[in-house]
């Protein structure tokens, strides 16, 4: 079996083709590096354990001067994380939140992508509950867009367009070969956009399977 290993910062995965399997989990340190001495990989390219290691402002500064992904080959599942390093109350809200298998909503595993065009397509969250349970569903429209946050090309995600109602809309953009930056703005009361909120995603790790 083929198999992907993605390490740092107290965390080891292990990514089958046509699978998930997580081998290992410790928290972030408290401590984040700076920007300039992060640690990165032989040729000089951000490791998971260096953007592990991030906090929020980190990520939303490395967002900003990242360009988007090519979008016809931005496809198949990609493993969600939430970095947030120096700040142990988010992180706990965070994975309460979006890391918890007994909860409704589940153990958040990640996101899922297919260019159905040149410029757009669609996508769905995966989570993962007791009993090894994968459930493939928050369905979004995504394009080659232009980000709401700063005018900047990005790969918009839009799940207002399965979700009536949802005003969610994710920005991705992309760090390095595998790892993916993102951000997520909801519509205020004002008409504007929300404080965002981050994630990064890692791969892709298996191929498009489609919601249930």
């Amino acid at each position: 079996m083929a198999m992907r290993q993605f390490a740092g910062a107290g965390l080891v995965i292990a990514v089958a083709v046509g699978g998930f399997l997580s081998i290992g989990r410790a928290a972030p340190p408290d401590a984040a590096p700076a920007l300039a001495t992060a640690p990165l990989d032989e040729a000089g390219g951000w490791t998971l354990e260096a953007v592990l290691a991030l906090t929020r402002d980190q990520i939303i500064e490395l967002w900003s001067v990242s360009p988007a992904p090519e979008f016809t080959e931005f496809k198949g599942h990609y493993m969600g994380l939430v970095p947030n390093a120096g700040d142990p109350e988010r992180r706990a809200s965070t994975d309460a939140t979006m890391f918890d298998e007994s909860s409704e909503r589940g153990y958040w595993l990640g996101k899922a992508y297919m260019p159905t065009t040149a410029t757009t397509g669609e996508g769905y969250n995966r989570w993962r509950f007791p009993g090894g349970k994968i459930v493939r569903n928050l369905r979004f429209g995504t394009e080659a867009g232009t980000s709401l946050i700063d005018g900047e090309p990005a790969l918009m995600m839009y799940y207002g367009a399965y979700n009536e109602g949802n005003t969610l809309i994710d920005e991705i953009r992309q760090l390095s070969h595998d790892i993916f930056l993102g951000m997520g703005t909801r519509e205020t009361e004002d008409g504007g956009r929300s404080e965002p909120g981050h994630f990064v995603l890692v791969g892709p790790t298996d191929e498009w399977v489609g919601v249930d």
